[in-house]
């Protein structure tokens, strides 16, 4: 049977605290998650980790894919791991009365969450503000969609601008796209960018390398039937592919730092001047 050390060095069974699909680990004093031992438990589509000194949600936690409602009620929690957006069967999440100040972006691709309650922590105003209140059930619901349609619009916007950005550098240079290669690809991006969603953006990256390999195959075949690239094409070649790079390295870069061009974002998210100032205090 899976078990789990407490840190007084006392073991926990946890398969025995499993009634029909419910796992109630509450109130056992552990700061540590036992992901594992969770994991194999299928059924288990309710978690409820309430009342424990648990102090982060650590991306190991994404393998409980099967959770349905979780609760992180009273812990300790300061911090949310990026991804957490993977969790995508959430319809509820309590996270009352931890220490959390914001959401990971990934948060937007929640998309079946329908109960958000993250009242007594530090939020900082501004997101608190777009979310709303938690003080019944129906600010509950709101509040669920408010905070994944505002992540979802953030992140979006930060993939579009990225992509802008490499556009106009490219431009800058003086790099003419290929009509037959790089006029495509660009067309392709604009409509990627013009519709997409949360769950998207994560894999676009590997769609658009998919689009440049069978662009390479396209060119093999040509040659195989007595064609052959001009030069200008193979710089082109060349060329969006470094953009893929320098745009997975511009959003780590964003993703992990939070600079000016998120703040960029939040300001054109929010109006009013003396909240910005509170939003730039938020992303740094």
């Amino acid at each position: 049977m899976p078990k789990q050390s407490k840190d007084d060095g006392e073991k926990i069974n946890v398969r025995e605290r499993l009634t029909d699909n419910l796992l109630d680990l509450s109130l056992m004093n552990i700061s540590t998650i036992p992901v594992n031992e969770i994991k194999a438990l299928r059924r288990a589509t309710i978690l409820d980790l309430s009342n424990n000194r648990i102090g982060a949600i650590k991306s190991d936690f994404l393998a409980l894919t099967q959770l349905t409602q979780l609760d992180l009620s009273k812990n300790r929690i300061t911090s949310i791991c990026d991804d957490f957006g993977q969790l995508t069967n959430l319809r509820r999440l309590d996270l009352y009365n931890n220490q959390i100040t914001r959401l990971p972006l990934s948060f937007g691709r929640l998309r079946n969450l329908k109960y958000l309650d993250l009242k007594n922590n530090p939020l900082h105003p501004a997101l608190g503000k777009k979310i709303g209140t938690f003080s019944d059930t129906s600010d509950c619901l709101a509040a669920a969609n408010r905070a994944v349609e505002l992540m979802k619009t953030i992140e979006q916007m930060m993939i579009s601008d990225c992509m802008g950005e490499i556009e106009l550098r490219n431009s800058a240079e003086g790099k003419q796209p290929n009509q037959d290669v790089d006029t495509g690809a660009t067309g392709k991006s604009k409509r990627r960018r013009k519709h997409l969603n949360g769950a998207e953006s994560e894999q676009m990256v590997q769609i658009l390398t998919k689009d440049s390999d069978t662009d390479k195959g396209t060119e093999k075949r040509k040659r195989r039937q007595g064609e052959t690239v001009s030069s200008k094409g193979a710089r082109a070649t060349i060329l969006l592919a470094i953009g893929l790079v320098l745009l997975l390295a511009l959003v780590v870069a964003l993703f992990s730092t939070h600079s000016g061009a998120v703040q960029s974002f939040w300001e054109k998210m929010f109006d009013d001047p003396n909240e910005n100032r509170v939003q730039e205090e938020y992303i740094k």
